[in-house]
């Protein structure tokens, strides 16, 4: 490989990994995860995480807590290598498997936690409700239409998420 050719690749690999850790950012996740995901798409061989560590210049303890959380997307596997006792980690390349395995299922984990706390508030709600000589009744009927309007909005994204058309599309 040419000299040329070799700045390109680290200027190219280097704008690639700051891109994912601006994604990540925007999406309200930790820089950190989006350039490890980013560097170990790119890298051809696992990676372990002190290696990972001294290519992005951050802590081995910041690298091990993004590592679980990728790997509980099933954003990166882990894998051993005979003779080293590290942990070695590859990122997961087909999109769909990540969409399908990883990231889907978190968000309908947290929809379902999401739908839990709904219709909690709302039977406390029409608890408060159903009392006689309310002093707030118009401010608990705001609330309650809110809730509403909340739980239909949760009930198309769950129905949306649990379709077979889009598993089958992943």
């Amino acid at each position: 490989m040419s000299l040329t050719q070799k700045t390109r690749l680290q200027a190219t690999r280097k704008r690639f990994i700051e891109a994912g850790g601006h994604t990540t950012q925007s999406f309200g996740f930790g820089r950190i995860i989006g350039q490890i995901y980013a560097l170990l798409y790119l890298h051809p061989e696992p990676m372990c995480l002190d290696d990972i560590g001294t290519e992005l210049g951050v802590s081995k303890a910041s690298v091990s807590i993004s590592i679980r959380q990728l790997e509980a997307w099933s954003a990166v596997k882990r894998h051993w290598i005979k003779g080293d006792r590290r942990d070695f980690y590859e990122a997961e390349t087909n999109f769909n498997n990540l969409l399908r395995n990883g990231l889907l299922e978190m968000l309908r984990k947290k929809l379902d936690t999401a739908g839990a706390q709904i219709t909690l508030a709302e039977s406390t709600l029409t608890e408060a409700l159903n009392e006689p000589n309310g002093d707030e009744r118009d401010e608990l009927e705001v609330v309650a239409a809110r809730l509403k309007q909340a739980k239909q909005f949760h009930n198309r994204i769950s129905g949306l998420l649990s379709n077979p058309l889009v598993n089958h599309i992943l």
